[in-house]
C-alpha cells in the first residue's frame, strides 16, 4: 500500500496548485524530521526515528478529509490563527513537537517561499508569525500570568529559488543574551523563545548537507521522478511504495500539465491555461516565466489581457 508521501505525490499529477501539493509532501513526518534535526539544537543529536515519535498530532488541522488517519503526516494544531484586532494568518504547516526527554515543547510553522523578494523582508514577516504564535498561547497554553508554560516558537521559511548568493545554505536567527554591565548568565531556555531559520536551495547535484540535499531533491522540477523516489529511498529511508505508478508528479505537476496540455491543445494554448492558473493561485510572476518559459513582461501582458491582477 503507499504510504501518505507517495499518494500525495499522486494526489496532485493533475493539479496546478504548486503551494497546495508542497504542502502536503512537507507536511510527511519523515520529511519534518529532517527538517527539524538539521535546523534546530533541540533535535541535532536524535535519530530520525525519534524525532518522528516526538512530532505530535493533536485534535485540529488541515489535511484532506481521505487521509485522516494516515499516521506519517502531520494533522498538527489549526494552521489558521485568527485574531479579531490583528486579522487571520493562514499558516503553510504548524505543529507541536516534544523533545526526546520530554521536557521541553516547541510550536512550529513551516512555510514554502517560492518568492525570494515578495516586496517585503521575509525575516519580518517571519518575525510576526513567531509573535502571533506566542500571543495565540495565553488561553490555550497558558491563562493568566502563568508565563512559565510558554512554549518556544520556531517558523522555518523554505526558499527553493533564491539569489546565486544565497544559495546552499541554512541560516538560524534567535534570541541572544548580552551582559552590559555585571555578569549575565541566565538560564537560555528562559529567554531564547523564538526562532527563525531561512532554508535556500541550490542544485540538488551541489548540496553537501543531508537537509538541503532531501529538500532540493523534494522540490526540484528537474530531477526525473524516478530518480526522486530512489533517492528518498535509498539515502534517506523515507519509505515509499514499491508499486507507486512511474508517472510521479513532479512538484506542483507544472511540467507535467504544461507538456499534457501542450500536445493536446497546442504548445503556445496549453501553456497560456497554465499560466492563467498560475495567476489565480497567486504564484510569483518569476516562478512562472522560470516553469513556462514566457517573458515576466508576456506573462504580465497575458494577466492584463485576462484582468488579473499582479501582487
Amino acid at each position: 500500500m503507499d504510504t501518505a508521501l507517495a499518494k500525495d505525490i499522486d494526489y496532485s499529477k493533475d493539479k496546478i496548485r504548486y503551494d497546495a501539493a508542497c504542502r502536503n509532501i512537507l507536511a510527511d513526518k519523515h520529511i519534518l524530521a529532517w527538517i527539524l534535526k538539521g535546523t534546530l539544537t533541540e533535535y541535532k543529536d536524535n535519530t530520525i526515528e525519534e524525532i518522528i515519535k516526538c512530532i505530535e498530532s493533536p485534535e485540529v488541522g488541515s489535511v484532506r478529509v481521505e487521509d485522516t488517519n494516515a499516521p506519517e503526516r502531520v494533522i498538527g494544531i489549526s494552521d489558521s490563527d485568527k485574531n479579531l484586532f490583528e486579522g487571520d494568518i493562514l499558516y503553510d504547516i504548524r505543529f507541536s513537537a516534544s523533545t526526546k526527554d520530554m521536557l521541553s515543547h516547541l510550536i512550529i510553522n513551516i512555510e514554502e517561499q517560492n518568492d525570494f523578494y515578495p516586496g517585503y523582508p521575509i525575516l519580518k514577516r517571519a518575525t510576526y508569525y513567531c509573535g502571533r504564535m506566542i500571543s495565540a498561547q495565553n488561553g490555550t497554553i497558558f491563562s493568566g500570568q502563568d508565563y512559565g508554560k510558554l512554549r518556544k516558537v520556531v517558523s522555518i521559511w523554505i526558499c527553493p529559488n533564491p539569489p546565486k548568493k544565497r544559495e546552499n545554505s541554512i541560516v538560524r536567527f534567535s534570541t541572544q543574551e548580552e551582559a552590559i554591565i555585571g555578569t549575565g548568565n541566565y538560564k537560555k531556555s528562559e529567554y531564547d523563545m523564538t526562532n527563525i531559520v531561512i532554508m535556500n536551495l541550490g542544485s540538488p547535484a551541489r548540496e553537501s548537507n543531508d537537509v538541503l540535499r532531501l529538500l532540493s531533491v523534494l522540490l526540484s522540477m528537474e530531477v526525473d521522478p524516478k530518480d526522486k523516489k530512489q533517492i528518498l529511498e535509498d539515502s534517506f529511508k523515507i519509505p515509499m511504495s514499491s508499486k507507486m505508478n512511474e508517472e510521479v508528479i513532479k512538484m506542483g505537476s507544472v511540467f507535467d500539465v504544461v507538456e499534457k496540455r501542450g500536445i493536446e491543445r497546442g504548445i503556445e494554448k496549453g501553456k497560456i491555461e497554465v499560466i492563467l492558473e498560475l495567476l489565480r493561485a497567486n504564484q510569483p510572476i518569476e516562478f512562472i516565466s522560470k516553469v513556462t518559459k514566457f517573458s515576466k513582461e508576456k506573462v504580465a501582458e497575458i494577466a492584463l489581457k485576462n484582468g488579473i491582477a499582479l501582487g
